[in-house]
């Protein structure tokens, strides 16, 4: 047994001259020029990042825990229901406040008035107003325990005019 193990380890290294080398597939170097170091740099940056990475084991990422399980509240794990716990009543929500947009007289025609977007004719309600009088340029609305309030034309386009006869 000696003597073939003997024989087979003389031929492998006879057949191992016979042969040129090969350089391995995974590491191939090629040189540069001596006077491009601009890409011998790239290659010594190649060389360094050849070499296997170890990555995190797979016991580490078992032992994390699964993002998508959600934590069960207190109140549904103490009695086994689906159903959200009812609202405390001293934490009742305050309704949101209602921003208006303020009154803007935008035209007048005849013996009506555009205000913010609808039309209104003397002695229609506008929120808490009463439309009480037309002028040209002008409206005035009363409130309550008269309250007077007067809308004025921001501003008039003179290119443009209405001939009726």
């Amino acid at each position: 047994m000696k003597k073939y193990l003997l024989i087979g380890f003389l031929s492998m290294m006879l057949l191992h001259a016979a042969v040129p080398s090969v350089s391995s597939p995974a590491v191939t170097v090629m040189t540069q020029p001596n006077g491009d170091k601009e890409l011998a740099w790239v290659d010594e940056q190649i060389l360094a990042i050849l070499p296997a990475r170890s990555g995190v084991p797979d016991g580490f990422i078992n032992s994390l825990r699964d993002p998508m399980k959600m934590k069960m509240p207190v109140s549904t794990a103490k009695s086994g229901s689906n159903l959200l716990a009812p609202p405390k009543l001293g934490s009742v929500l305050a309704q949101p406040k209602v921003v208006e947009e303020p009154l803007r007289l935008l035209a007048i025609m005849n013996k009506s008035v555009l205000i913010s977007g609808k039309w209104y004719k003397i002695g229609q309600n506008i929120r808490n107003f009463t439309l009480d009088e037309i002028k040209s340029n002008s409206v005035l609305l009363t409130g309550k325990k008269d309250q007077k309030l007067i809308l004025f034309l921001n501003k008039q386009n003179n290119n443009i005019k209405i001939i009726t006869k």
